[in-house]
Parts: structure tokens; sequence; C-alpha cells
């Protein structure tokens, strides 16, 4: 008689979260931001981090980008806060350091980390037209998955080595500020325009009041 067939119970464990999420009403905000964005970007000559091409802004965002970036913010802040758990008697407190990209024809960005930040976000105000200019999240268990059987795959746990996450204006994508990523190379035309955030958590002050 031949034996029961196994069935096992898979638990995904250690799990990297990425939250996607897409604002409603998002034109005429994006519209609000592209005008303010790239009238910072003929003010200043932007700062040359992991960006190859393109311009990137100082991390003084909140200062320039009026309502509309106020708005910007807080929807990462309140998306961060309802995928964030905390024992801490204050509760949650963030701070976003946050700054705008433009990226044309070419640009694209080296691999890196956000060191220092819980969170790290992404949002699109503008794609261009055209390919290319995938944000590319590495799998952190990296070299592991390599070390042994690299043909084989584990059945129901996601993606693995990489996931390329297509543009869209209007959405914005959290991820933990120590996952490594890049962006692949634009090859569209016009311009595409983005507002990154590094979320941080406040840390309480000596005696228990927060900074």
């Amino acid at each position: 008689m031949a034996g029961a067939v196994p069935k096992g119970q898979l638990r995904a464990l250690f799990a990297t979260p990425v939250i996607f999420d897409e604002l409603e009403d998002a034109a005429d905000l994006n519209r609000q931001l592209e005008a303010i964005i790239l009238a910072a970007r003929e003010r200043e000559p932007g700062l040359r981090l992991s960006n190859r091409g393109g311009w990137q802004s100082r991390h003084d965002f909140p200062d320039w980008s009026g309502p509309a970036g106020e708005r910007l913010i807080k929807h990462a802040l309140d998306l961060a806060s309802l995928y964030t758990a905390t024992d801490a008697p204050t509760g949650l407190s963030w701070v976003a350091d946050c700054w705008a990209n433009v990226s044309e024809s070419g640009a694209f960005n080296l691999a890196h980390v956000h060191g220092g930040a819980f969170w790290s976000c992404v949002y699109y105000v503008k794609v261009g037209e055209g390919g290319g200019g995938e944000l590319v999240l590495h799998d952190p268990r990296m070299p592991a998955l390599t070390m042994h059987a690299p043909d084989y795959r584990f059945e129901g746990v996601g993606a693995e080595v990489a996931v390329g996450i297509k543009p869209k204006a209007g959405v914005m994508v959290l991820f933990p500020g120590w996952l490594s990523h890049h962006v692949e190379p634009f090859d569209g035309t016009g311009t595409r325009i983005s507002v990154a955030m590094n979320i941080r958590a406040v840390q309480p002050e000596p005696g228990g009041a927060n900074a």
C-alpha cells in the first residue's frame, strides 16, 4: 500500500516588506510637483551621489515644495506608520529627508542602500515616454542563493535574486532602508521625475521625551 502523499505547511519567514500604493487623484498633484521641481532644477546645480546623469536636488525638498510637497510627505509617513509596529511608549514618530530627481535619456543610479533610514520611499511624478528606468530591488539573502544548486528555487516564497519595478506616475513604493537597490538606465524621451525620501525613526531624548 502506497504511503500518504506528504502535504506539509509552508511558512515564509524573514520576509522583506515592500509597500506599493497609488495616490488617488494624483494628476493635479503631479502637475504641481513637476512645475516646482523643474523650477528648482533651474535654480541649483544639484548633487551627484548614486545618480549618473540626471539631476538630484539637495535634501531640502520640504523647504521649497510647498503644500504639494507637504501632502506627499504626509502620505508617505502615514503609509510608513500603517505598516510599522513599535513597543516604544511614545508610539511611532518619524522624520523624513526628501529630495527630487529628474532623469533624461541615459540616466541611472548605481546600487546603494540608505543608511540610517527605517523606510526608503520613492514616488513617481512623471515617467516620460519609452522604457527602462526600473527600480531594481536586490534580494538581501545573496550570496546564499548562488552558493548551492543555483538552478533550484524555493517553491511559493516569491521572487529571488532581484525584482524590477516599472515606474508609473502616481505610484509610491516603500522598502527597508537597508535593502540594496539600483535604477536601470532610462532609455526613453522627455523627463522622468521622482521624489525620494529617507524615513527615519525619531529617537527618544534621555529622560523619555521625543526629539
